[in-house]
């Protein structure tokens, strides 16, 4: 496993090379982009699709899609890769994340808690989620 396999790993448990706005804002697809601003401030919407960017937790904050996330800010914060290595895993800010429809960032993180990074990723690449 690479660096920039970890470098994709979100703090919440998200894999940023399955989250849309991550993969259209590398890819510079306009017609994903235009569908995510759709479907997140609806049709009528003013933000446009060079705003739909992100590089990660570890990438360009000027490029981030929340650069105020309290999550990623607090993994910054006590220099880890990811919440699951975490002494205060889960803490109420993920359970609260969590909660709101990331059930895939959640089992993620679970299961990097219970197996490490390294590992997790070595299963992704085996095409086990």
């Amino acid at each position: 496993m690479g660096k920039e396999y970890y470098k994709l790993i979100g703090a919440c448990g998200l894999y940023c090379a399955t989250c849309n706005i991550y993969r259209s804002h590398k890819t510079s697809d306009r017609e994903r982009q235009e569908e995510i601003i759709r479907g997140i401030f609806g049709e009528n919407s003013d933000v446009k699709p060079e705003d739909v960017t992100c590089d990660g937790c570890r990438g360009a904050m000027d490029l981030h899609w929340s650069p105020s996330c309290e999550i990623m800010l607090c993994a910054r914060n006590r220099k880890l890769l990811a919440c699951s290595q975490c002494p205060d895993f889960p803490c109420e800010l993920l359970e609260n994340f969590w909660s709101r429809g990331y059930d895939s960032a959640r089992k993620n993180a679970l299961r990097q808690r219970e197996m490490g990074l390294r590992r997790w990723l070595e299963e992704l690449d085996r095409g086990i989620e």
